[in-house]
């Protein structure tokens, strides 16, 4: 009968999280945006202390303050990419279009598939500048939230000097104070792993395919490049949208297929070594997280709260499975979340 209770106490609890999700969505995302800024900046802070010789020797302030000049520059730097690109992209939309359709006409007329005549109705129902337009909205929306983003930002910074006397004041008793400084420590620890090597890994990858498709004079290279840099925050299928996008403007931009060929092989080549080889040595070692469980997470959180929710999935779930791992009762769900079944016992559970 107590399991009966608690397990339909358990549902509901989820079902009114997932609701409070859904609708506060429109509070919660700053939030979210600013507190994963302000992780990052950490995380910069952090690995300028760790550099070798010079990090022990540079003050704190002139961490924060480099920290801070260098995610300014690139906001400043996706301000101007995005200003310069994006209303350009979705003029020039049209034009594409019509050079895909042409493309679809020439085929159908030379190979005579009867196919393609539906395929054609098809392209003409799908608006190449209704999804630029969507994607330009992702960015606006974003841009008309910085204020309140930055104000978050300060904030945070202002609550860390104070975060470690509010959990002493909120569990006076040692054996529960261990128990939180634990949580706190590994979801700190990891996600900052997490968004440093990704941050790292997206850059190199988004720079290698932007110098592929300046060499073959691809429109909007810049643009396309910083697409790749944030859709490669999202697992699987980023690297697969990241290729379909500038792989397609290639397409209906040249008349020779050899830029075509060119930019998929190269930007294939790049998300497969990065993907396969260098990602897993480092990132599955840290987070060890199931690849069904984050394809799960993909899908959920991308339900939930859209493409932000895709680039969020992977440290949510980062995050709940440290929680889960601390306690007897859940620990179950953290080696179900986990790849290979261990889950870190460094830590008391209770």
């Amino acid at each position: 009968m107590n399991r009966t209770i608690t397990f339909a106490a358990g549902l509901i609890l989820v079902w009114i999280i997932g609701y409070l999700l859904i609708t506060g969505r429109g509070l919660l995302i700053p939030v979210v945006i600013a507190i994963f800024i302000w992780n990052l900046l950490n995380t910069l802070h952090n690995t300028m202390q760790q550099i070798p010789v010079v990090g022990s020797r540079l003050p704190d302030w002139l961490c924060r303050l480099l920290s801070l000049l260098i995610v300014a520059s690139f906001v400043a730097l996706l301000i101007n990419i995005i200003s310069n690109n994006v209303s350009e992209v979705i003029t020039a939309s049209p034009r594409y279009q019509e050079n895909l359709m042409r493309i679809v006409n020439a085929v159908n007329s030379h190979y005579q598939f009867k196919s393609l005549l539906s395929m054609e109705g098809f392209l003409k129902d799908i608006s190449l500048q209704g999804i630029f337009v969507n994607i330009y909205g992702v960015f606006t929306a974003l841009t008309g939230s910085a204020v309140l983003i930055a104000l978050y930002v300060v904030f945070l910074f202002v609550e860390q000097h104070y975060f470690k006397q509010k959990i002493n004041a909120l569990f006076p008793q040692l054996e529960h104070r261990h128990v939180v400084d634990s949580i706190t420590t590994h979801i700190v620890r990891d996600t900052q792993t997490y968004l440093g090597l990704k941050t790292l890994l997206s850059l190199i990858t988004a720079l290698a395919s932007w110098i592929i498709m300046k060499l073959v004079g691809l429109d909007f290279a810049e643009f396309w490049a910083l697409l790749i840099f944030f859709l490669s925050y999202i697992p699987n299928i980023g690297a697969i949208v990241a290729t379909a996008f500038p792989a397609l403007l290639a397409l209906i931009q040249f008349s020779s297929w050899i830029p075509f060929i060119i930019i998929t092989t190269g930007i294939v080549i790049i998300q497969f070594l990065i993907g396969n080889f260098v990602e897993p040595k480092f990132l599955s070692k840290s987070l060890n997280l199931s690849p069904l469980v984050i394809l799960f997470a993909l899908a959920l959180w991308g339900a939930i709260w859209g493409v932000l929710g895709m680039f969020l999935s992977v440290p949510i779930t980062v995050m709940m499975m440290i929680v889960f791992a601390h306690f007897e009762a859940t620990r179950p769900i953290a080696i179900l979340l986990s790849q290979d079944g261990y889950v870190k016992k460094s830590y008391d559970t209770i």
